[in-house]
């Protein structure tokens, strides 16, 4: 933090970051990305490195994922996502058990390229594959009224993670394609 103090004394045009939040707590992690946020809006262009992707979504309008010293992929988060992402995360928590069978089966007809993941007790998390055309709305309204018909406890849809996207390129030995 005191490095990122004395970096940031002369407030520069361009301020080089290696891993800024690496060894700090969650807490002083928030911190430091809230100071580089605005930082960044006072038009000093930051360039940084990192393994957190949580941090380079959070901070970066543009990101390049280096793999074995190369340049695989640059795009903002959002194109990454997009174009490499395997598509949406949807998890569902239910009541009881006897709700386990039923729920899978209208799933599997509500959202018919639905993947199980993981199942946990009460918890089934599911991989949905991007349809085109398919917006957030339209997801989250299917979703909604599939909990309710099966009054389910608690549920969710997000976008494929960063994280996500690095660790299955990553695990199968893909290459991303430079933009």
């Amino acid at each position: 933090m005191r490095g990122l103090g004395i970096a940031l004394l002369t407030l520069p045009n361009v301020l080089l970051l290696d891993e800024p939040t690496t060894g700090v707590d969650p807490k002083a992690s928030r911190l430091i990305w809230d100071i580089l946020s605005k930082i960044r809006e006072s038009n000093t262009a930051l360039v940084l490195t990192s393994h957190s992707m949580e941090e380079c979504d959070a901070l970066c309008t543009q990101i390049a994922i280096m793999t074995s010293g190369e340049f695989r992929c640059l795009g903002s988060a959002q194109h990454i996502k997009s174009k490499y992402g395997s598509g949406y995360s949807l998890a569902i928590r239910l009541c009881t058990i006897n709700q386990i069978e039923p729920t899978k089966e209208l799933i599997r007809k509500t959202f018919p390229n639905a993947r199980l993941m993981n199942e946990h007790v009460l918890h089934l998390n599911y991989e949905l594959a991007v349809q085109k055309g398919q917006t957030w709305s339209v997801l989250f309204e299917k979703l909604g009224k599939l909990a309710e018909s099966v009054d389910a406890a608690d549920y969710s849809i997000s976008q494929t993670t960063l994280d996500q996207v690095v660790i299955v390129y990553e695990s199968l030995k893909l290459d991303f394609q430079v933009k």
